[in-house]
């Protein structure tokens, strides 16, 4: 049980820290990331401070114990998050080495995402509240 929880914390901390990491510059509506979102990819100015926020609350949703449909929530609303992300890069013609590093990512919300449910089995096993 121990390795289950010190690999969901790794793998789930790092996807956490990634996500604020990179909505921080959104929910500022910096420069850059305004004319990433709104120049480059074409949405509306008003979903950089939106899309910001919503991976703050995410990322928050994931790291606060408790609460398993909201961070179940959490889990499916970042990881369409990242496949928005991927797919407007390739909507937009941007070369496959420039987009290919978000894969890692897929990778590390993908491992978080299996040791959490590793976890909870492994606490109801414990409990005995599943055979």
């Amino acid at each position: 049980m121990k390795k289950l929880t010190i690999l969901y914390w790794v793998f789930t901390a790092l996807y956490a820290v990634f996500i604020l990491v990179s909505s921080i510059p959104n929910v500022m509506s910096n420069a850059d990331s305004v004319n990433l979102i709104v120049k480059q990819l074409g949405y509306p100015h008003y979903f950089v401070p939106f899309i910001g926020i919503a991976k703050c609350l995410g990322a928050i949703a994931l790291v606060v114990p408790g609460i398993p449909r909201l961070k179940e929530w959490a889990y499916a609303g970042l990881t369409f998050d990242l496949v928005g992300a991927v797919y407007s890069f390739i909507s937009i013609g941007v070369p496959v080495p420039q987009w290919l590093p978000m894969l890692l990512f897929f990778l590390v919300l993908g491992l978080s995402y299996f040791f959490y449910h590793k976890r909870l089995k492994a606490k109801a096993l414990q409990a005995g509240t599943i055979k």
